[in-house]
């Protein structure tokens, strides 16, 4: 789609990348579906808590109300989990650093080596999923997500997402 750029973005524009963020994410979930279910049981983990310690992951010392917003679920729903979590000894909550009457969340020692087995078997699932496609289209598509996460960082460091 040959769009025209300019100073203000267009609804056209905006509706385009609607589109292409939605056929990324259509496509990472869709990759990830077809092993993860595999991993998950080998790992005696459920997609919630992965999602969880994974995003605590990304986002480490992150308050219960942006950790839920950032998840899409209710705090309620959120407080659940992590005391679930905090139970298992895979997260601590700790006072801010910043603001000694804020509480916030991270991984322990026990929840980041699980994130990293985990991550361990993502390589490997994707490693083979990667073995279908040819090499020039696995460096177009390295270096195209490459290109995309610069540009996602600029805006994440620009908003505070």
């Amino acid at each position: 789609m040959d769009l025209q750029y300019s100073e203000i973005p267009t609804a056209e524009e905006a509706a385009h990348m609607v589109d292409l963020l939605n056929t990324l994410s259509l496509f990472s979930r869709k990759t990830m579906l077809e092993w993860l279910p595999e991993l998950l049981s080998e790992l005696n983990m459920t997609n919630e808590r992965m999602m969880v310690m994974f995003e605590l992951h990304l986002q480490p010392e992150i308050s219960l109300k942006k950790l839920a917003q950032s998840m899409m679920v209710a705090p309620s729903t959120m407080s659940v989990m992590i005391n679930s979590l905090v139970e298992q000894g895979v997260v601590t909550r700790l006072p801010d650093a910043k603001d000694r009457r804020r509480v916030v969340l991270r991984l322990s020692e026990k929840g980041r080596r699980e994130t990293e087995q985990t991550e361990e078997g993502l390589v490997k699932g994707f490693q083979k999923y990667l073995k279908g496609l040819t090499e020039t289209d696995r460096r177009e598509l390295a270096e195209s997500a490459e290109k995309l996460l610069a540009v996602v960082k600029r805006i994440m460091n620009r908003e505070e997402i």
